[in-house]
């Protein structure tokens, strides 16, 4: 992944409870966190998310998920998570993320969403505000 500008960089601290018996990140966390500052980008465009899930308006699903672990991280290491563009697509869109500790990039993975009626999941146009949002 290229020194891309992230479209939202999260600060964070790694919690006692995101490490395993090894005292490294437990790797699902890994994904937790590349979930929550997709959410922040959701937040950017102004998508009301939990109204929209709770009236079933839309829904963004998870298709693909891929994360690799290039350095460690332990407990309270202070870490950047960021989310970088890597398509958009009439239904879908597909995010780059980045977790760096200092200035040296700790995981890296790849995240798509495919865009669906909350009801019926049936595929929806990505949201045209998201569209502005990503530049897209």
């Amino acid at each position: 992944m290229s020194a891309t500008k992230p479209i939202v960089a999260q600060r964070r601290t790694v919690r006692f409870q995101d490490v395993d018996a090894a005292g490294t990140i437990y790797f699902p966390r890994v994904l937790e966190y590349f979930g929550d500052a997709y959410f922040e980008v959701l937040q950017l465009a102004g998508l009301d998310v939990p109204r929209m899930l709770r009236e079933r308006e839309l829904a963004a699903p998870l298709a693909h998920a891929e994360a690799d672990f290039l350095r460690p991280l332990f407990f309270g290491d202070q870490i950047d998570v960021e989310v970088v563009l890597a398509r958009v697509g009439t239904t879908s869109v597909t995010f780059g993320h980045r977790i760096r500790k200092d200035s040296q990039v700790t995981s890296v993975g790849v995240t798509a969403h495919v865009f669906v009626d909350g009801r019926t999941f049936q595929p929806l146009s990505v949201p045209e505000a998201l569209r502005r949002v990503l530049g897209a």
